[in-house]
């Protein structure tokens, strides 16, 4: 049974709002119901009610860093939560400046929420298990990317249990349940001396799917070792090539680097974002057709667009 992951996007802008494009955040919602909130630039919760999404449904939000246009969304994101009586946890990733930041909020409210904040520093590059459940994993993995201040990029990974073979089971001399739960929980178990692994007793390829969220950065080599083989990369695309050495101070990239990330790096699908306010209304179309040349497959985001991952 194919599974499906929303995203939405919630604020496609660079540096200040437009009237078209709100400032950045995209909702992520998997078939499970498990959401994550990837930057909360100032009106997100707005974004979010206009697009019909729960404030409260949110589990995981991710901040890249903690500039204004992708943070200041966050107070009164929390300051609404707790006005609607959410009670199940909130779980912030970010760089130790951006976690110091809602530290410091949450101190000059001095709210007792009513539920807990978890505060999940992130350095170097890393990974946290967000989820197994039925033998189905979300994984979330950062990396370091190349802005004018420490800035991360995220990766989502979903991977499926597979469906078992009976035949492969019976082949390998498995047949004990307990033998069976603990190599689906677990990847892998031994066997007489022997690895077996899931792929040994899968009915089909195991599946899995990733969807990398560069937020601000220059080209970056990290970057382009996190997307690998990604099926979506929505990457920063400020500007268009005419204006490379103002994208390269300010620690962004082109609609062509980042075509150019997409395309060595393997990913199936680029969604372009973080569009700079120079470009209204149908002016953005230079991005789009600048990166098209480089990588077919490329979208240019909206504030309201959404995109259906099925894996």
């Amino acid at each position: 049974m194919a599974r499906n992951v929303e995203i939405i996007f919630l604020g496609t802008a660079a540096g200040t709002p437009t009237t078209s494009r709100w400032l950045p955040g995209i909702l992520v919602k998997d078939w499970n119901g498990y959401t994550i909130l990837l930057d909360s630039g100032e009106g997100v919760q707005y974004q979010m009610q206009r697009y019909g999404y729960s404030i409260n449904k949110i589990d995981v939000v991710a901040i890249t860093h903690p500039h204004g246009d992708h943070i200041n969304g966050l107070p009164g994101l929390i300051q609404s939560m707790y006005m609607l009586d959410r009670r199940k946890p909130l779980t912030i990733y970010g760089s130790p400046e951006t976690i110091e930041f809602v530290r410091d909020t949450l101190e000059v409210e001095r709210l007792d929420l009513g539920f807990q904040v978890r505060l999940e520093p992130v350095e170097n590059s890393g990974s946290r298990i967000l989820y197994s459940r039925g033998g189905d994993e979300l994984l979330i993995e950062w990396t370091p990317s190349c802005h004018s201040i420490e800035a991360y990029s995220f990766k989502l990974t979903w991977r499926l249990r597979p469906r078992i073979d009976p035949k492969k089971l019976a082949a390998l001399g498995i047949e004990d349940p307990r033998l069976i739960s603990m190599l689906t929980k677990k990847g892998e178990i031994e066997i007489e001396s022997k690895r077996v692994t899931l792929a040994d007793i899968a009915l089909e390829p195991l599946k899995e799917a990733s969807l990398v969220y560069t937020g601000d950065t220059s080209p970056c080599s990290s970057i382009m070792t996190l997307a690998s083989g990604a099926r979506i990369l929505i990457h920063d695309s400020s500007f268009d090539s005419n204006h490379k050495l103002d994208a390269l101070e300010r620690g962004h990239s082109t609609a062509a680097d980042a075509a150019e990330i997409a395309h060595k790096a393997g990913v199936h699908l680029l969604v372009l974002t973080h569009v700079s306010g120079r470009y209204r209304g149908g002016e953005a179309r230079i991005l789009l057709n600048e990166a098209r040349a480089i990588h077919s497959k490329t979208l240019l985001a909206w504030d309201g667009m959404k995109l259906i991952m099925t894996i």
